[in-house]
């Protein structure tokens, strides 16, 4: 359906192409008149102004500009090239353009258009219709791939994406409860209240726990307190691989720890690629790491 729209405008304007590989540089002069439904482009080098837009690309402008119901008229010098959009053409125009929205001007200068468009010599797009995707290249073998990508190790020797714990006391359940951000690096972090870890909480044992990245780029916490809990998504294990949104509790310390997406897999080689029973082959331990593997 179209839509009715109403125009003005009166624009001039020069623009200046820089000269390029096959065509010197050029000064082009152009006029946008618009009035109503009705929209007039005049260049005295209209091949410069408008560049070179495949058939494809003109009929799909063309098209938009009837469901608008716009009527745009593209003049050069020697007057009326085309005109596209709500336009009632011929059955021969609709043959030579394949289009219901095109209607041409004069087959002469059509034709002039047509065999500077084809010249080797023709400058490149200048302004493209609104929405236009640029053209398919063709023929499209040299575009796909003769090998599938293999997803290969997605260890990060360095051990990126930003790990880190949110933490916060609920000691008083009446007190506000201010959250704080703790780096984890690469070489882990001790937690206690004891003198010389990486993480002081006050009320828990001296070394209550410890987060250590494994050879495989998992970041793990290792309950070393024999008496108080070190609890993970509220299990007491001994060892617990550590995900984004693992719920870390000690004493009344409470911990979440995040990680970047790209770098907290889970699974090797690009993830569940053969489904959630699917068996997956192990990654191999980075060259340039060397620690504790459970």
């Amino acid at each position: 359906m179209s839509r009715d729209l109403q125009l003005e405008a009166d624009l001039t304007f020069d623009i200046d192409v820089p000269a390029g590989e096959g065509h010197p540089a050029a000064h082009v002069h152009a006029t946008v008149t618009a009035e109503g439904n009705h929209v007039r482009v005049h260049s005295d080098d209209i091949l410069s102004l408008v560049g070179q837009p495949s058939r494809a690309a003109v009929r799909s402008m063309a098209a938009q500009l009837a469901r608008l119901g716009l009527v745009v008229d593209v003049s050069g010098p020697d007057g009326l090239i085309v005109s596209l959009g709500a336009v009632d053409p011929s059955p021969a125009h609709r043959l030579v353009t394949r289009s219901r929205h095109m209607r041409l001007g004069s087959w002469t200068r059509a034709a002039a258009a047509a065999r500077a468009r084809l010249r080797p010599s023709s400058r490149a797009t200048r302004l493209r219709g609104p929405g236009l995707p640029p053209g398919t290249p063709w023929p499209p073998l040299p575009a796909m791939a003769p090998h599938p990508y293999v997803a290969s190790t997605t260890h990060d020797p360095a051990g990126g994406g930003h790990p880190r714990l949110y933490l916060c006391d609920t000691s008083d359940p009446l007190a506000p409860w201010p959250v704080g951000v703790f780096e984890l690096s690469p070489d882990g972090v001790t937690i206690g209240s004891g003198e010389g870890v990486g993480l002081q909480l006050a009320g828990i044992d001296d070394l209550q726990a410890e987060i250590v990245r494994t050879d495989d780029d998992e970041y793990v916490l290792v309950a070393r307190s024999t008496r108080m809990l070190s609890t993970v998504g509220g299990q007491q294990l001994p060892e617990q691989i550590l995900r984004t949104g693992a719920r870390i509790e000690l004493g009344t310390w409470r911990m979440s720890y995040v990680r970047d997406e790209y770098a907290d897999h889970g699974r090797p080689y690009g993830g569940r690629i053969g489904g959630e029973l699917g068996r997956q082959r192990t990654q191999p331990i980075p060259e340039n790491r060397r620690g504790p593997s459970f």
